[in-house]
């Protein structure tokens, strides 16, 4: 009989690409993982893993494990979240799927918030562009993903939250402090701090920017936004980022925020859900908190 704990480690190793990944993940060393996923190949009798380089892929037949073992523990998970539920009713695992710099500026008071009213909640944030987060909806690894709109996909459910803007910052004294809004062609002399290419502030600055003929002079590409401040506020460049992830350094002069003369910049958000997966109590309080806390924030970033 196959054990869930190689099971899990199985898939870890998998989606994190390495034995050491998911040591470190997992909280068990690489002695313990190799033993683990040796058992486990010699109980079934195939080959599951091929370490190519300093990264580790799946055979063939570690493939159909793995859409087995995401099924398996999924269902686990669920079972475990349904059952924590019962007798107060106010335990349970809420996992949340959502681009990093809203978990890191939108969802904490959400969070907390829940943490209040749910003490014994076991909550999961599970940060990723809104392709993987769509994915790991599908496959059963997170309950909920919040994501700017659209989103594409089969059978999923969306329920709008608000929406937000994005900005363009500047450091004090730059030439375009005194504007109350600026073009794509404001763009074609200016060096451009990039945020993490995959990113959908990225995607939409792009695509504004191209569709408009301008190519932007990309002096920095950088995949954490807090750097990206501190780079447009050396005066490296120009930096496109929602105004909600600006507001301390915006309050504080440290920055000057411009909006864009196009509506092309504004994005509505959005809680998405597989429609037929049951949702735990946890996880309905999580959506009804979003909607209640994030629309204000999302507009005014307060």
């Amino acid at each position: 009989m196959l054990e869930t704990k190689q099971l899990r480690i199985f898939k870890t190793i998998v989606e994190v690409g390495s034995f050491t990944a998911a040591g470190e993940h997992l909280s068990l060393s690489q002695p313990a993982i190799s033993q683990q996923v040796r058992a486990l190949e010699e109980r079934l009798g195939v080959p599951l893993l091929v370490r190519t380089g300093r990264s580790t892929r799946p055979t063939p037949a570690g493939e159909v494990l793995l859409q087995c073992a995401r099924q398996v523990l999924g269902k686990i998970e669920e079972v475990q979240r349904v059952l924590g539920e019962h007798g107060n009713g106010k335990a349970g695992v809420v996992r949340i799927g959502t681009p990093e710099p809203a978990s890191n500026y939108l969802l904490p008071p959400v969070l907390a918030e829940l943490k209040r009213l749910l003490p014994k909640v076991d909550v999961r944030v599970i940060s990723g562009h809104p392709p993987v987060s769509l994915a790991r909806l599908h496959a059963g690894d997170v309950d909920v993903a919040f994501l700017p709109l659209p989103v594409e996909g089969d059978r999923l459910r969306i329920a709008d939250v608000g929406t937000d803007e994005l900005i363009t910052i500047v450091p004090p004294g730059h030439p375009w402090i005194d504007r109350r809004c600026v073009t794509a062609r404001d763009f074609e002399h200016q060096p451009l701090i990039l945020y993490d290419r995959e990113s959908p502030i990225t995607v939409r600055t792009l695509a504004f920017l191209l569709d408009e003929g301008v190519f932007p002079r990309v002096a920095v590409e950088i995949d954490h936004l807090e750097a990206l401040k501190d780079l447009v506020r050396a005066g490296v460049g120009v930096g496109v980022v929602p105004r909600w992830s600006a507001l301390r350094e915006l309050a504080a002069g440290a920055l000057v925020a411009i909006g864009f003369a196009s509506g092309r910049m504004a994005r509505t958000w959005g809680l998405v859900h597989v429609d037929g997966h049951q949702r735990s109590r946890t996880a309905r309080t999580f959506m009804q908190l979003c909607r209640e806390v994030l629309p204000a924030r999302l507009a005014s970033g307060t």
